[in-house]
Parts: C-alpha cells; structure tokens; sequence
C-alpha cells in the first residue's frame, strides 16, 4: 500500500505533515547548492591570468629538495655543495650576472671572477633585466619587452636558443628558480597590483597563484631548501619582508620584519637558507640587514645598499649602492670573507650570483651584433676660434617663453624629446614651463640667482601635465637632501607602453586640504600606488645627459621649491662655468651691457655707459640648421 504524501507523521507529540519535510529538505540542498556554486566561481582564474593558489603547493614544496637542519645557534654557513673552491685569500667564485644600462637600454651581462672584463649576454633595442641562472640546465631566465610586453625568457647559453616563458599583457618580473630547476617563481601584475606566481618550466602543469591579496606583492627569492619563498609585501601598511611557506597551507604567510613606516626590499636567502640579507630605508640610506631565520637575534646590519646578493660561499655580498644619478656595485665581507675584485663599471640595475663560470659559448653570443650608433651627436655651429661662447639654437616644435636652448645641448633635448614621445605614445616635452631663461628676465617662481635655466642647458617641463594626473613623483631622499623620480603616464594602457609602479608616489595636493601637519611636511605619500602603465621620466633623461636638481630646503612649504620638473645637463661642468659659455665673466660678476651671441661670434664689444637701472641685453635664439627628428605620437 503506498503511502500518502499529505500524511503526517509524529514529532514531540506532534504530527506533522510529510510534505513540510521535503520543503526542508530542499530549502536545504538549494542553500548548499548556492554556497557551493559561490565558492566555485571564487577560485575560478580572473580573464588573462594563471589559475590561483592550488593545494599541490603542499606537494610542489615536499617534492623539492629537503630543507637542511637549522639550528638556532651562532650565525655561520658551510660553502654550498656545488660552489667552486676559495682562492687562497678567501675570495668568493664563480659569475656574477647584472644589468647594466647603457645607450638608453637595459641589458644583461655576466661577470666571471677572475676575468679581465664582463662579458655582454642580450643584445637589441628593447630591454632585459632580472637575470636568474639555472647552472645545471645552463639556462638564464630573464623579463623583457623585446615582445612589445613585460614577459619571462629563458636563453640557453650554451646554445643560444631562446624561448618565451609568458605571453600575457600584463607585467611579469623578477624570476627565482626552484631548487630542482623544475619551477620558477616570479611577480605579475595583471589588475593593478603585483602577486606571486609559480610556473611550470619543463612541464605541461598549470601556473599557480602563490598570493591573492589586494596588497602588492613583489621581489620573490626561492630558498635553497624549495620550501620557503620570501618576498616583499605592503599588506600590513608598509613594505615587509614575508615568508610564504609552501608545505603550510594553514599558516602559509609569516610577516618577518613588522616594520611601521619603514621600507624593506630585495630578500634574498643565504645559500644554505639559514640566512635571510634584505634592504632597509632609514633617514635616506639603503641599510642591508641579515637576518638569522631560526635564532631570536635581531637583524644586524652589513652595509649600504639595496638588490643584495650572496656569494656562493656565504662569505661576502654585493649590492646596488645609489646616488641621485648614478647606481654602482659595492661588495661586503662577511663571517670572515674577502671580497674579489670585481671590475664592473656599470650603471648597475640588478644583481645575481651563482657558483658556476660561464659557458665558453656565451662569450660569442654578441658576435654578430652590430655596433649601436650614438644616441645623439653635439654639433657646434660656431666657428670663430677667437671666442669660445656659444649660440642659443631654437628649439623646433617647442612651446615655450623663450624655446631654445646652448648650441651644445640641443641636440641631445631633441633626441630625448624623440625618445620619450615613441615611449609615451604622446609628445610629452612640446610644451616646456621654461628652456632658456635670460639674464635679465624676471626669476620665474622657484628660480635661484644660480639657476642653471640661465645657462641654456636646462629645461624645466610643463606641469600642465602634472595637473592632469599624468606625472606621478617619487621621492627620493640621499642623505640630507630631497630629489624626484618622475613617471609620465603612457598613452596606451594595455601593457604594450611603459610598466607598472612599484612604489608610492607623493601627493602635494593634500597640503591645502586645511591639515597644519601635511603642509609642513609638504603633503604625504599616497595610501595606494597608482595603477596603470608609467614610463621613467627620470631615467630617460640620465639616458641622454639631463640629470635631475635637487629639491630647495623650503619645498615642503614652497610648491615651486621641489623643483621636481627641472632637468640639466651638465657635462661634468658647474654652473659659473657653463654661464661662460654664454656670457663673458664681466657680465655676469659686474653688470655691463653685452651682445647677443651669434652662430659666428665676434670679439666683445667695449661696455657703454648707461643708466643705474640698467639691465644685460638677453641672447636671443640664432635660426641654425639643426633638423629635429620627428617624434612618435602614436
């Protein structure tokens, strides 16, 4: 007899009718239904991007080399297994690889201790950075643009063969391999902030996401051990170095260093991991400071610098050591190393050190590379040898109160001009707020009685730009005094034009939102970086002679005193000097009236007498035949 679904049955004394039950019931699986289909869509990979953060990290770390036993005692490493052996004065070995800029790009080159000179490995007219080497396979795996976007690389050395890691038009970086040569572990930005992933070198597995956090996270290095990553992470409030443990999914993340206000960057594991060196920022200097992993000792300091690396030995370190133009390398001993000679003479960029030598293929890799042409050639049109003072030389195209500049640097401002329009996409440096600033021209706001806008070879640009949010200024402080690091806003923003920022920029608008603190301190660094695509503004102009000025002491309570837009080159000239080059020196130390330069000087007139308020007659532009290279605008 088949039961009667409207009947009902007993609960508590009570019968219900069988019917509320199956309505229950259901209620039940749609709720479970729904909750299930949202935690689904939750780890499905965003358009573009590798899968997220898989549970096999687990298995990826246990299946990599075991870590070694670490013990909490005295801070000491035994040389790695695969290292060569110390020479007599205890110099570390093998080869250092860096990137170096030069002529306007950024390549790759390996340094073999004990040669004469480094040696060249990426050649082109794009630029390659972040070198890691994997000595067992012989394969150097590197970021670059040669393919229009920031994609990863691995070149062969031993046979020259190079193949695409990444095909993305997102931003990806910084590669570190796995222990096993089977992984690397890199940063991408696909969405406006920076996470780490792990690719699959020799395998058809997938990409995995290591972080997903709102936070940017950046500069991953692989221990020895395969089991710990460390990199940089800003999502406890400012810049910290993390341990991301692989075989831990519950406790994955560690913060190590809990610094407030306080900027660290480039981790980097000793050898044998026991050891962790990173870089701090403190009062204007990059302080390098190790860590013992396992120990309860505080971090002790070991040098200047930022991008440190290990020696294979775990005896001495290189570093980065900046100034407000230049970046070079500078070595450290430690636990009883001597460092090695290392004749590398470079605008450093980055750092990596392996214990193996270099292929004898790789020495050949630049061959068949033609040699590059100068970036720009200084053509004088003056011809008199009798005077040695220069014309002023309009500048074509240029919008500016007096757009011209000395007729030996205006070749170098078009190049430059040419240069960052096909960067941008748009031409940024048409529009000038000043060029050539004349004698007896009122001090625009900002301006010293020693300016170098007065000696032609200055140009400061228009900040209409800036108004417009696309410049962003990154302050940065060597010592005792303030200077800018300028990022112009590409015009395509799909990944094909400049590169993400990796660091906040200052904000000087909050100074007039009504707080007394922010105006005294000259506004505040932004809470969150800008997204989009920027190209360095700043490096750009180094690339062909314009160097940065520094900020004047009032420029927190003086906008015009930050002086961020002004750009000079000096040519290993100081100012008096460059001002001769336009003036004789009775114009400048005593007021006399003189001529305006020509293209074809003559001998200075004899002084006049004129009124007490006279003023210098100011050089006016002489037309010359310089051709101005047509930049890109699209």
């Amino acid at each position: 007899m088949s039961e009667d679904p409207n009947q009902s049955t007993e609960k508590n004394g009570e019968r219900q009718p069988v019917r509320i039950w199956i309505y229950r019931i259901f209620l039940v699986v749609v709720v479970v239904a729904i909750g299930f289909l949202g935690w689904y869509s939750l780890q499905l990979p965003r358009p573009g991007q590798p899968a997220p953060m898989d549970p096999t990290l687990s298995a990826l770390a246990t299946s990599l080399v075991d870590a070694p036993t670490l013990s909490s005692g005295t801070i000491q490493e035994s040389p790695s297994s695969a290292s060569t052996a110390s020479s007599t004065d205890n110099a570390a070995q093998g080869t250092v690889f860096f990137t170096a800029r030069t002529q306007a790009r950024s390549h790759i080159w390996a340094y073999v201790i004990g040669d004469a000179e480094p040696v060249q490995i990426t050649f082109g007219e794009w630029d390659d950075r972040n070198p890691a080497f994997n000595a067992d396979d012989g394969l150097l795996a590197f970021t670059s643009n040669r393919g229009l976007y920031w994609d990863l690389y691995l070149l062969d050395i031993n046979s020259g063969k190079l193949r695409q890691l990444t095909e993305t038009p997102g931003f990806e970086g910084s590669p570190t391999w796995s222990p096993d040569g089977r992984w690397i572990a890199y940063e991408a930005n696909y969405d406006g902030d920076f996470d780490i992933y792990i690719l699959p070198v020799m395998d058809d597995e997938e990409v995995i996401q290591l972080t997903n956090h709102p936070a940017n996270d950046n500069s991953p290095d692989w221990d020895a051990g395969g089991r710990r990553i460390a990199f940089i992470s800003d999502r406890d409030g400012s810049p910290d170095v993390f341990i991301a443990k692989l075989d831990q999914p519950d406790e994955r993340f560690v913060n190590l260093t809990h610094t407030v206000e306080l900027a660290e960057s480039d981790p980097a594991y000793s050898p044998q991991g026991s050891l962790l060196a990173y870089s701090l920022e403190r009062m204007g200097f990059d302080e390098i400071l190790i860590k013992e992993l396992e120990g309860e000792l505080p971090p002790s300091p070991n040098g200047q610098g930022h991008g440190v690396r290990w020696a294979p030995d775990a005896k001495v370190l290189i570093a980065v050591l900046e100034d407000p133009y230049e970046r070079w390398l500078v070595s450290y001993a430690y636990n009883g190393g001597q460092p090695p000679g290392l004749p590398i003479h470079f605008n450093i960029e980055d750092l990596f050190w392996t214990a193996e030598g270099l292929p004898a293929a790789a020495y050949q890799l630049g061959e068949d590379e033609a040699e590059r042409s100068p970036l720009y050639k200084i053509e004088l049109t003056s011809s008199d040898a009798t005077i040695d003072r220069l014309s002023l030389t309009p500048l074509p195209g240029v919008t500016a109160p007096n757009a011209s500049l000395s007729d030996a640097v205006d070749e170098a401002f078009n190049a430059l001009r040419a240069r960052v329009a096909a960067d941008l996409g748009w031409d940024f440096l048409s529009t000038l707020e000043h060029a050539f600033v004349g004698i007896n021209d009122p001090l625009p706001p900002g301006l010293l009685y020693d300016d170098w806008l007065f000696t032609g070879r200055a140009f400061a640009f228009s900040q209409a730009a800036v108004q417009a949010g696309w410049v962003e200024m990154v302050r940065d402080d060597f010592g005792g005094q303030t200077y800018w690091r300028v990022f112009i806003r590409s015009a395509e923003q799909d990944g094909s034009q400049g590169e993400p920022l990796r660091t906040p920029s200052w904000d000087f608008q909050v100074r007039y939102e009504g707080a007394p603190q922010l105006y005294d301190q000259g506004g505040r660094i932004k809470e969150n970086i800008p997204p989009g695509y920027y190209v360095d503004f700043t490096q750009l102009a180094a690339d062909y002679g314009f160097e940065r000025v520094p900020a004047l002491p009032n420029w927190r309570t003086y906008y015009h005193g930050a002086r961020f837009n002004e750009f000079v080159f000096r040519d290993h000239r100081n100012w008096m000097e460059a001002m001769l080059e336009l003036y004789p020196n009775s114009a400048i130390i005593t007021p006399t009236p003189f001529m305006t330069p020509t293209p074809t000087p003559t001998r200075t007139p004899r002084p006049t007498p004129t009124s007490w308020w006279w003023r210098w007659r100011t050089p006016t532009p002489i037309p010359t035949s310089t051709a101005f290279p047509t930049p890109t605008t699209g």
